[in-house]
């Protein structure tokens, strides 16, 4: 398996980059709760069932957790914290969370490991991931791609909204 991508082109009017390609990671699949609870299930002793109820109660706690400004650490996984969108104050006097407070957010940060002598660090879990383009598959006799599947035969796609920065 693979982590496929499309090429997108900066097209934003005051982007020092405008005109640049970049790599966009596409979506191929999505684990739900319900499938993961399977997956572990075919991989342990558990019943589904079993996995599926302290894997919604994992969530529940961790949400707790972080309502309380709490970080949360999974071993092997990574970290969890709230972080928040401010507006700038004049003062800390002038400070007022109603107004200044606009908005939260989940952080996440996986778990890195390095070695001694490395220049970087590697995350958990893309040590060894590998890139492949998307490709269309055509799904019918038209030849058009499906709904879902999204292409433009005659190059990179243009998206106005897109930001190389995330």
């Amino acid at each position: 398996m693979s982590v496929k991508f499309k090429i997108y082109q900066d097209v934003r009017t005051k982007s020092k980059t405008k005109g640049k390609f970049y790599a966009r990671a596409v979506v191929s699949d999505v684990a739900d709760l319900e499938s993961i609870s399977k997956e572990i299930e075919e991989n342990t002793s558990a019943k589904q069932a079993d996995v599926y109820a302290v894997l919604r109660e994992l969530v529940n706690v961790m949400a707790r957790h972080m309502r309380n400004g709490d970080r949360v650490v999974l071993d092997g996984f990574g970290s969890f914290k709230v972080g928040l969108k401010t507006k700038p104050a004049d003062s800390v006097e002038k400070f007022n969370v109603a107004k200044n407070i606009v908005g939260t957010r989940i952080n996440f940060q996986p778990e890195t490991h390095w070695k001694a002598g490395d220049i970087g660090r590697t995350r958990a879990f893309l040590t060894g991931i590998d890139f492949k383009p998307y490709e269309v598959k055509k799904s019918d006799k038209t030849g058009k791609p499906s709904h879902k599947e999204e292409h433009n035969p005659s190059g990179p796609t243009v998206d106005p909204d897109f930001h190389p920065e995330g």
